[in-house]
């Protein structure tokens, strides 16, 4: 590659720059004469148009665009991941293929020219942190000294707009509130998008949001002792302070059972810890979704000090809120039990989920429900009596499991305890639904209070 030696005019102004200072009689003589040379003025004047683009508010797209029109060549702006950020000139010219996004290198220096590949890439890295680069695509290799010195000053103005996009996304958040607080709260998604950019966070990214929640009142700042948990795993990510907890924004996946058990060590009550799913930032709230739901669902759970939604195998495939199908299965097999405990307070739909989960064990079942088990017996009996389904069929029995946990499922995107059908403060849920036009229909006459519909049968059976 040659660098064209038509540069004599900078090589002229870099010799009277070094000229300054030799004696500090002439320093002022020849300081003057350097601001007259045709080559500084030249500088002077590309440097002021790059600062012109940056300060009327066009940043990155506004740089690239005047090194395009000087120099003639494809230019483009990445962020530190490697990410297109502005171009100009090389919408046409480049692909995907040709333009591959790859990070840049950690160790750059400021502002200085490098071949790399196809382009002459110069990092913008003010304060030793990269914030960016420019890039001249250059496959033939054609570039000029002048060419390249125009991308070191258009690096130069790049990364003091960079920092200072920066500064100013941090002092808006700072005023706002946090970024992780932003990315939950904020509906103006393009300011949520300004932000990330100039704090250096791709939307694009896959995050988990982690709810962790202390099911008593504690005193403690469970934000700091989230922190502490997070840095003995050397997890990086983003905290916020929720009502119902304190949210872990993070891109890395990890043990999650380890964190919990980590949570455990730093917090003298147990605290119970709620995975998301996988989501790009910019719909984190999905996420945080996943993991309240999860915590939810599993409320009943024995002492669980983690649920995490990818974990929740069938419970997922229920997990339709329109699902309408679903509600006429909970209607069908367990509405009955549903109505008898509200109106009579009682308990049998939990002992229901309790003996199936017990794969139909008395003994285990009233030890876990702390009944007799004269008392449980009494309990299967009403049930049946209620629902008219047989407890001891296998088929009957699976989809009144199934029944029991679409109905949790339901329950929980509700915001009601999934097994008594209660709010969190113990009253009883506002929301009637089916069920209670059901029981209406059913004083009415309009329909029988119990379940005399067909039964399934086995496959083979009539």
């Amino acid at each position: 590659m040659s660098l064209d030696v038509d540069a004599e005019r900078l090589a002229q102004l870099a010799a009277t720059v070094l000229d300054v200072g030799i004696s500090e009689a002439g320093a002022q003589e020849s300081l003057a004469d350097m601001l007259r040379q045709p080559a500084f003025q030249e500088v002077a004047s590309l440097f002021r148009q790059f600062i012109a683009a940056a300060g009327n508010g066009h940043g990155a797209p506004g740089i690239a665009r005047v090194l395009q029109q000087h120099t003639g060549k494809a230019v483009i702006v990445e962020d530190p991941a490697g990410q297109v950020i502005a171009a100009s000139g090389a919408e046409r010219s480049r692909t995907s293929d040709e333009v591959p996004r790859r990070p840049l290198p950690d160790n750059a220096a400021h502002a200085v020219a490098t071949f790399d590949g196809d382009r002459w890439v110069a990092v913008a890295c003010p304060l030793g942190e990269v914030l960016g680069a420019i890039s001249l695509l250059d496959p033939d290799e054609e570039a000029t000294g002048v060419d390249l010195f125009e991308l070191e000053q258009a690096a130069t103005v790049l990364g003091w707009d960079l920092l200072h996009s920066r500064d100013v996304a941090e002092a808006e958040v700072k005023l706002w509130g946090d970024f992780a607080t932003e990315l939950l709260e904020d509906s103006d998604m393009a300011r949520v998008r300004s932000h990330a950019a100039r704090l250096g966070y791709d939307l694009d990214e896959p995050y988990r949001a982690v709810l962790v929640q202390a099911p008593e009142p504690t005193s403690a700042d469970l934000r700091e002792i989230v922190g502490r948990a997070a840095a003995r795993l050397d997890v990086k990510g983003l905290t916020a302070v929720r009502p119902n907890g304190v949210v872990l924004i993070v891109a890395q996946d990890q043990k999650w059972a380890e964190f919990a058990r980590i949570l455990d060590l730093e917090h003298d009550a147990a605290l119970r810890v709620g995975v998301g799913g996988l989501y790009r930032l910019e719909e984190i709230r999905r996420s945080l979704g996943d993991a309240e739901f999860a915590l939810t669902l599993t409320i009943s759970a024995v002492e669980k000090p983690m649920a995490a939604f990818d974990e929740l195998g069938v419970w997922r495939l229920l997990a339709r809120p329109d699902a309408d199908d679903l509600q006429q299965l909970v209607d069908t097999w367990i509405g009955p039990l549903i109505e008898y405990d509200r109106e009579h307070r009682s308990e049998l739909l939990k002992t229901l989920v309790a003996y199936l989960n017990e794969f139909g064990a008395l003994e285990a079942t009233a030890a876990k429900l702390f009944v007799h088990r004269n008392s449980l017996r009494y309990r299967l009996v009403r049930i049946a009596e209620l629902t008219g389904w047989d407890l001891n069929d296998p088929e009957q029995r699976f989809h009144l499991d199934l029944a029991c946990r679409a109905h949790m499922v339901r329950q929980a995107f509700d915001g009601r305890s999934p097994v008594t059908g209660h709010d969190a403060e113990g009253k009883a849920a506002a929301k009637g639904s089916r069920l209670l036009q059901r029981r209406a229909e059913a004083e009415r006459g309009a329909l029988p209070a119990k379940n005399t519909r067909a039964k399934p049968t086995r496959p083979g059976h009539t």
